[in-house]
């Protein structure tokens, strides 16, 4: 008896110091992955992607507040985003039309786009360098001014609408904040804008980013409003 008290309460020992030793080991590797820093280069890699490629779709939506109450990023919206960015460039913007007769019969706010397989192949060459190769074309649909979609497609699938609006007198500013948590890298930006000759009546909005690492850069997981 004597012999197998002490085997248990060696037993016991061995069990209480495996817990200790996973006590303080655990919340040690979770506490480092929460504070993993993110490298002065990675980070301004992460800030040439938002600046040159979704700010300017952020903005709209601030400037246009009923797209905020539906901003939701999924497969909608990464087209939307990939064909803001390619609506200029020469192979795209070489299909716009403001004919009048178009105009009146899809009522969109600024021109109308043919949707051609060269639009095609430049949205989604854009859709996948933004957001890895599982990118697929889907736009949202629907004639007239749309409040979810920036450029939805026509009823019949001939043209893109041009609905994302300007505006004139309104500025902006970002403040960014990186970080990164396993293999998740981070930005809150920071949206402060406000109407000329209101400089003290800023508004601010607050988005995230995340993003994950491919090969040398970056592509984008997810992008959310982070309502108040």
């Amino acid at each position: 008896m004597k012999f197998t008290y002490c085997k248990i309460r060696t037993g016991i020992a061995v069990l209480l110091c495996m817990f200790a030793v996973l006590a303080v080991s655990v919340p040690w590797t979770f506490v480092q992955a929460e504070a993993a820093s993110v490298s002065s280069s990675e980070k301004k890699k992460i800030q040439k992607l938002i600046d040159n490629n979704i700010i300017h779709y952020i903005d709209g939506s601030c400037n246009h507040p009923p797209k905020l109450d539906q901003f939701q990023f999924n497969s909608k919206m990464k087209t939307d985003i990939a064909f803001h960015n390619v609506a200029y460039s020469d192979t795209v913007f070489s299909q716009y039309s403001s004919d009048a007769r178009l105009l009146k019969k899809y009522q969109p706010y600024g021109g109308v786009f043919r949707y051609t397989d060269s639009v095609k192949a430049a949205v989604k060459k854009k859709g996948k360098a933004l957001f890895g190769n599982s990118f697929q074309i889907a736009f949202a649909a629907g004639d007239g001014m749309s409040v979810s979609s920036s450029y939805p497609l026509s009823h019949d699938k001939k043209y893109v609408l041009m609905n994302f609006t300007d505006w004139g007198d309104w500025y902006v500013n970002h403040q960014y904040k990186f970080s990164k948590k396993n293999n998740t890298y981070t930005a809150k930006v920071k949206v402060l804008s406000y109407w000329g000759g209101t400089e003290d009546d800023v508004t601010v909005h607050q988005f995230h980013i995340d993003l994950k690492k491919k090969g040398k850069s970056f592509v984008i997981t997810d992008i959310v409003f982070e309502r108040s």
